[in-house]
């Protein structure tokens, strides 16, 4: 049981750093770009003193972002990383891909009282997005965020 735990615990970590690389590129095509080579960071200091770049965001890292998020998404489809991507569906008890785009999260809050502090305990299903309005409220529950 430990080799399996460990071996487990390592799919689980890799599958984490991909999903944050994924995560990262996502954001730099869509125009929040942190890449050291991208132009909107070579001309910062021309910015900074009101000169407008000649190059637009995005000529010199687009191609290579769209390639490595393809590879990430290529590396995130094998079958050691299946059991971490795929949820099993709240309403319909089907298969929804936590990288797609159907997927989303519906979510109960519950406030509790703990040493005089009003807390609240989150409970969260993985649904499709069209499944989303199929999911009943639990009593003593409420919808949340």
């Amino acid at each position: 049981m430990l080799f399996f735990d460990k071996v487990m615990n390592e799919d689980l970590q890799e599958y984490s750093s991909l999903k944050k690389n994924l995560e990262e590129i996502t954001w730099a095509l869509e125009g929040r770009c942190n890449d050291i080579d991208c132009d909107k960071y070579a001309y910062r200091d021309l910015l900074k003193k009101r000169y407008k770049s000649v190059l637009k965001h995005g000529f010199s890292c687009l191609p290579s972002l769209k390639k490595e998020k393809e590879a990430v998404l290529r590396l995130l489809s094998l079958k050691k990383f299946g059991k971490f991507r795929y949820k099993i569906c709240g309403a319909c008890k089907k298969k929804v891909d936590s990288l797609g785009k159907e997927y989303t999260i519906v979510s109960f809050l519950r406030p509790r009282k703990l040493r005089k502090q009003k807390v609240y305990e989150y409970k969260g299903l993985a649904v499709h997005r069209a499944c989303k309005k199929k999911i009943p409220v639990p009593t003593g529950w409420e919808r949340g965020f």
